[in-house]
């Protein structure tokens, strides 16, 4: 019964990644997704079957969500890194 706290933290780690994952995907995809849409009903209003017309509006928006959010999204990402090391540096004592 010892290995419980260990394989419960393990646990723990791998459900916080995952969600840390899934939130830093979806600031990326959301507004992407949206400008996707509307260059999408721009394009089929006016006919027009330019591709770079859809792909500069995501690359846009693509640095713009890291320009805003990028910084923030490193400070978690090294906030779930440290805790990590320190759960499994206590799990190994």
């Amino acid at each position: 019964m010892a290995d419980m706290p260990d394989d419960a933290m393990i646990g723990d780690l791998a459900r916080e990644a995952v969600l840390l994952f899934a939130g830093q995907a979806a600031m990326f995809l959301v507004p992407i997704l949206v400008v996707a849409i509307v260059v999408g009903l721009v394009q089929t209003i006016f006919s027009i079957q330019e591709s770079s017309l859809s792909f500069l509006p995501k690359l846009a928006a693509l640095v713009l969500v890291m320009a805003i959010s990028g910084e923030a999204m490193m400070v978690s990402l090294a906030g779930f890194l440290t805790h990590g090391l320190i759960d499994m540096v206590g799990a190994i004592r």
